[in-house]
């Protein structure tokens, strides 16, 4: 037995420990808030709101959930993010649901969490709303984590774009397996301190 390295290794081990317990988890049901929107948890009071800005069939067209424009499509993709923990993205200006996104897979280990099942009102496509989005939820983000991932289906060149303006890098193609369906999709990262909004 060596003592020297024996208690060089418990020193370690107390310290892992004690940063762990003052460590704080990833909150993925944070409140977020700039000028033009709100990201508030998806409680049932939004449900009507939010239906109704679902029922745009090309908000859906590179979605999973294809059909979350009908109402029975929309009660499945809503069970999901509700059950995940999403968030609502409110216009403050007008004051009304626009979309909704998430903050899922948090992991500690890589320090990373995955941005996603973003969708917003088409109105709201091109204005800039989304890029000030995604700097909330990345300034958020990079509080707690070192990288964000994404994950874009390969037809959704509109999103890929998007991400790309944001300083998003595309790190190559994965299949993703929801239900029985293979998405093909591209995995983009932003590195902490790397993100252009």
């Amino acid at each position: 037995m060596n003592f020297n390295t024996d208690r060089y290794i418990l020193n370690k081990i107390y310290i892992f420990v004690l940063l762990k317990s003052n460590s704080m988890p990833f909150d993925t049901q944070q409140v977020l808030e700039n000028n033009e929107v709100i990201l508030t948890p998806l409680v049932d009071e939004y449900y009507n709101q939010l239906l109704n800005t679902s029922l745009d069939p090309i908000l859906w067209e590179h979605h999973p959930i294809s059909n979350a424009y009908t109402t029975v499509g929309f009660d499945k993709f809503y069970k999901e993010a509700k059950a995940i923990g999403s968030l609502v993205i409110i216009d403050k200006i007008k004051d009304n649901v626009i979309g909704s996104t998430r903050f899922y897979n948090y992991n500690e280990l890589e320090s990373s969490v995955v941005i996603g099942h973003t969708f917003i009102a088409r109105e709201y496509w091109g204005s800039g709303y989304n890029k000030s989005i995604k700097k909330l939820m990345l300034d958020y983000a990079f509080t707690h984590v070192n990288k964000v991932v994404f994950y874009v289906v390969e037809e959704n060149i509109r999103s890929q774009k998007a991400l790309e303006k944001l300083g998003a890098v595309a790190k190559g193609n994965i299949i993703r397996n929801y239900e029985s369906k293979e998405l093909k999709c591209i995995l983009f990262e932003i590195e902490k301190g790397e993100q252009l909004c």
